[in-house]
């Protein structure tokens, strides 16, 4: 028999599959189940909702790929330069696995409450990696004078976000390497003076 900690991670591996397998366009709680090889009772004991499901699963996932420690990495880079490189490349190279997750949030969204206020709270963190690194290149001296410091987080957050690397990867076909160097040089770019 298995433990709770257990029929958890099967439930989070089926979501996190299917996601993938749907290329993050849809996920219900009884295709989870289903892909589970459990009753949706099974999935309901364990998430009340499919909010509570779809935060679990990407925290799974980003656990599952060492976002936090490749993050750790980022703040620790020798220059604000170096962080904003390491970003960039973070986001070339992981996205492809992240963006199921990312879309089957920008999905739901829209029509779930609940699943808006997971994604907020989502984004808040990769603002805050951008807010330091903006916080950064104005203690080096190097940010733009027209910017604040809020400004060239906001800046940098869009630069790399989900949706940019969507748009140049997939939707136009960029290779990761295309992806990394141009974006780095746009956004160091941007930033300084």
């Amino acid at each position: 028999m298995s433990s709770k900690a257990d029929t958890r991670d099967q439930i989070l591996e089926a979501a996190l599959a299917l996601v993938q397998e749907n290329r993050g366009t849809s996920l219900t709680m009884g295709g989870v189940a289903s892909q589970a090889g459990l009753s949706r009772q099974a999935v309901y004991l364990h998430f009340q909702d499919r909010a509570a499901l779809l935060v679990a699963m990407a925290l799974h996932a980003d656990e599952a790929r060492a976002l936090a420690a490749k993050f750790a990495a980022i703040a620790k880079a020798p220059s604000a330069r170096a962080a904003v490189a390491a970003l960039v490349a973070l986001r070339a190279g992981d996205n492809p696995a992240a963006w199921p997750v990312e879309r089957i949030f920008e999905t739901l969204r829209q029509d779930d409450a609940l699943v808006e206020a997971a994604w907020r709270d989502r984004l808040a963190g990769s603002l805050e990696a951008c807010r330091a690194i903006a916080q950064r290149f104005q203690g080096e001296g190097a940010l733009a004078r027209h910017l604040s410091p809020d400004a060239a987080a906001d800046l940098l957050w869009s630069l790399t976000s989900p949706r940019l690397w969507e748009e140049l990867v997939i939707g136009r076909g960029w290779s990761a390497e295309r992806y990394r160097s141009h974006v780095t040089y746009l956004a160091v770019g941007a930033l300084t003076h």
